[in-house]
């Protein structure tokens, strides 16, 4: 069997720029619609600063977060090739002349390779998508859209405010940019949902034209409304052995074409409050695999299975 059972992301860079490339997370200074009064106010219940990476300063400017991230990264890794990751918040939601002005001043810096922009279905002008088809023409560039779940019920219990429809149109335009990369989102173990729920996001996600997928488990973060809940007992968490399971799991019936860019998550160590496991990232990466080891199986494996 071969000792790559999934597409990961390190392996898909490595193969197409010969050498490993790192992210680097950027703030470039973007609200949401359900932060700033459009759709609704406070944010996910689950986001303390829109998902913000550890250590990045929205006070510097895109070119200082980029020299600072890349510097740490180089002393870390010897890394010499980098993606700029515009993370914080909805990366789309802007004028277009704005949106150009934030990525480009990441992208003329000589050792970025790529662009990544993560952002909500709902914030996804026609200007925004024939920018970054622009933009795809001439370097790496994948589009991050955050669905989390396809159930409309979860989303409005974590103030997103987008329903799956809203996604559904969004991908398929989207689509149709045909040097823009699109991966999506989700998150396993949202308040409410069942196995058998998150199951019916993974089997409507594979069936859909993605190239790439995100997944991790649901984290509760102080001074978050989920922290709030959490305390009062009304948010289960996934423990280990469970949430790799159910990984594997999703990973078989995944297309292998899908490019899988996490399967955990990150979060500041003073920050998590649950799971506590996810902290010992490593450790969970290694046992998903193992587990797709034991099962003897791959990711597609299932999609196969129900076409021969």
């Amino acid at each position: 069997m071969t000792p790559h059972p999934f597409t990961s992301y390190n392996d898909y860079l490595k193969e197409k720029f010969g050498q490993k490339v790192y992210k680097i997370s950027l703030d470039a200074g973007f609200d949401c619609p359900n932060r700033d009064g459009t759709l609704a106010i406070g944010g996910c219940t689950y986001c303390d600063e829109g998902s913000r990476a550890p250590g990045v300063n929205p006070t510097l400017s895109i070119r200082e977060q980029l020299l600072e991230g890349m510097g740490r990264m180089r002393k870390r890794t010897g890394a010499q090739k980098f993606i700029a990751y515009f993370q914080a918040f909805t990366n789309t939601y802007d004028r277009v002349e704005v949106l150009r002005k934030r990525y480009f001043e990441a992208l003329v810096h000589p050792d970025i390779v790529g662009l990544s922009v993560s952002t909500r279905p709902d914030t996804l002008s026609q200007g925004a998508l024939d920018l970054l088809d622009e933009i795809g023409q001439y370097t790496l560039t994948w589009l991050e859209i955050g669905l989390q779940t396809i159930h409309d019920k979860t989303n409005e219990r974590l103030n997103r405010w987008h329903t799956y429809q809203k996604f559904e149109h969004a991908l398929f335009k989207a689509k149709q940019k045909t040097h823009v990369n699109i991966c999506v989102h989700l998150i396993l173990g949202l308040p409410g949902e069942s196995i058998e729920e998150m199951h019916q996001t993974i089997d409507t996600i594979a069936s859909l034209p993605i190239d790439g997928l995100k997944i991790h488990m649901l984290h509760v973060i102080k001074n978050t409304k989920l922290y709030e809940d959490y305390l009062k007992g009304e948010v289960p968490i996934f423990e280990e052995d469970p949430y790799v399971s159910l990984v594997c799991d999703i990973l078989e019936k995944i297309p292998s074409h899908v490019i899988i860019h996490r399967l955990t998550g990150d979060a500041a160590p003073d920050k998590l409050v649950a799971p506590r496991w996810a902290l010992e990232k490593g450790r969970v990466l290694h046992k998903i695999k193992q587990e797709l080891f034991r099962r003897g199986t791959v990711q597609g494996a299932k999609m196969r299975e129900s076409s021969s």
